[in-house]
């Protein structure tokens, strides 16, 4: 009698750990909850980023700047000299809307040459001024093969 008490112990005991197993979630769906929580959280950071950006300057065909010198904002992945070398040539001349959106492309260009994608737009500011504000948004670069 005690051998079949103890057979039936061990059976119960195997049953309830083969259901408790079942309750515990493999280490795949551990890794991919983790990965979406953390897919979550930089995409409110981004648009928590992106919300507190200065809007962008509105420009009419009337609108000429002429400007001595750039300044950067946003800009971590290349120095303000990298930047300023991309630019010169827009420096100390009018520049028209179609001037000013080859100004941005170039400093996106330059981003683009070392492998980041960046958006870059002029904020709203007094254009009248020497010194005209690029606002830089840097973002992830493309996976590499």
């Amino acid at each position: 009698m005690r051998q079949n008490s103890t057979a039936f112990a061990v059976l119960a005991l195997l049953l309830g750990m083969s259901a408790s197993a079942q309750n515990i979630p493999d280490a795949g769906a551990l890794m991919r909850q983790t990965e979406q929580n953390i897919r979550q959280t930089q995409a409110q950071l981004a648009a928590q980023k992106r919300a507190s950006l200065p809007p962008e300057a509105v420009l009419t065909e009337a609108t000429v700047v002429t400007v001595e010198r750039f300044k950067f904002n946003g800009n971590r992945r290349l120095s303000t000299e990298q930047l300023q070398a991309a630019v010169t040539t827009f420096a100390n001349r009018p520049l028209n809307p179609h001037d000013l959106k080859h100004l941005t492309d170039a400093v996106s260009q330059e981003y683009r040459k070392t492998g980041w994608v960046v958006q870059t737009y002029i904020p709203r500011q007094n254009l009248d001024g020497p010194e005209l504000v690029l606002q830089v948004i840097e973002s992830i670069p493309p996976n590499k093969p």
